[in-house]
């Protein structure tokens, strides 16, 4: 499940992730890629673990999950909400949990994991945080119980999105609007992606335009489709953000015409020879196994063991997407990662994995 990038960086507090390493400003901006780019050549994997192995790593993963959960840091405690949303029927106790933790990351994360599974036990206390003082977690609270069938006033988040609110909070009421499916909603959006706005970063402008574009798209209107593919091609370092941003948003409406530019991107150099930065790259595997193509985990291998545990963290997410056999001994690794994060993400990515190749419907 893809969590507002914003989400994190407000709510989590005192949580923020370290972002990868940015190019410098003399590299210069990619160039589209041609109409039809190749997938690059495979690295040599290991042999598939057997399916009794991958049952018994499942077991151990879920179990980490919900140790996870009592963890002291929230930004664990609101990932192991995420991971038991996958098997709801083991771990709904973590999501129950998480909706009254102290934490209002948490909380907004327990009830968007809850609302996206469906998780009816969670209903109650999903609809007392429409009151919550958080306005993440009041939208996490309309998100979740439109997810759960429960009547929704949406008229909070149209003042979310139009108001007067930072841009992240604006951001986040475009992505619910999106999420909830109310097509009356287009017109609004479609005003306030063009409004013009002062007193913001550049940044902060351009994902709130994206992320209304992303719900215009969700809602029926592709015409913002192109502006997002153009966003994958960041002219200046600092707008990488909003480039690793198109790229996930490019995978969750599934812009099939989008793939070929991804591979490209993927393993596109720049005149120095260095790569995109990991994050973007591992963003278009992910992407890419959300269209279909699951051959993109070999890019989570050139980071599965980097220094920085952040980076690992966003290894491990691939390859629950990319849900490749070959791949569970690399996982079952990473959940004994001295990084927490690392682990509970690894743990989530052995779930989805498992469930993905045994043929489950899977976020």
């Amino acid at each position: 499940m893809r969590f507002l990038l914003v989400l994190g960086a407000v709510c989590l507090a005192g949580c923020a992730s370290k972002q990868a390493a940015k190019p410098s400003a003399a590299e210069t901006r990619p160039a589209p890629a041609p109409a039809a780019a190749a997938a690059p050549a495979l690295a040599a994997k290991p042999a598939p673990t057997d399916p009794i192995k991958m049952s018994q790593m499942r077991e151990k993963a879920i179990l980490l999950i919900e140790q996870s959960a009592a963890s002291s840091d929230a930004q664990v405690r609101g990932y192991a909400c995420e991971g038991a949303s996958l098997v709801p029927n083991r771990l709904g106790q973590v999501m129950l949990h998480g909706l009254d933790d102290v934490n209002p990351g948490v909380k907004a994360m327990a009830a968007m994991a809850a609302g996206r599974t469906r998780y009816q036990p969670a209903s109650p206390k999903i609809a007392s945080l429409e009151s919550d003082p958080s306005p993440f977690v009041r939208m996490a609270g309309i998100y979740g119980s439109a997810k759960l069938g429960r009547q929704v006033d949406p008229t909070p988040l149209a003042g979310y999105l139009t108001g007067s609110d930072p841009l992240p909070v604006r951001s986040q009421a475009a992505w619910v609007l999106g999420e909830i499916g109310n097509r009356s909603a287009l017109p609004m959006l479609r005003e306030a992606a063009v409004e013009h706005i002062t007193k913001a970063r550049p940044i902060d402008i351009q994902i709130f335009q994206l992320q209304c574009a992303e719900a215009e798209v969700k809602l029926g209107d592709n015409d913002p489709i192109q502006g997002i593919r153009a966003a994958l091609f960041p002219a200046r370092p600092e707008d990488f953000e909003a480039a690793v941003l198109a790229v996930q948003i490019i995978g969750e409406v599934k812009d099939a015409r989008s793939m070929d530019q991804l591979i490209y991107l993927s393993e596109y150099r720049d005149s120095r020879g260095n790569h995109m930065p990991a994050e973007f790259r591992m963003a278009c595997a992910t992407a890419l196994a959300k269209l279909g193509l699951d051959r993109g985990s070999f890019l989570a291998d050139d980071y599965a063991h980097d220094p920085n545990p952040t980076i690992r963290q966003q290894a491990a997410s691939v390859y629950g997407y990319t849900a490749r056999t070959e791949n569970f001994p690399t996982l079952e690794a990473m959940m004994n990662d001295p990084s927490p994060m690392v682990r509970v993400v690894a743990a989530t990515s052995v779930i989805r994995a498992y469930a993905r190749i045994n043929g489950d419907r899977m976020p």
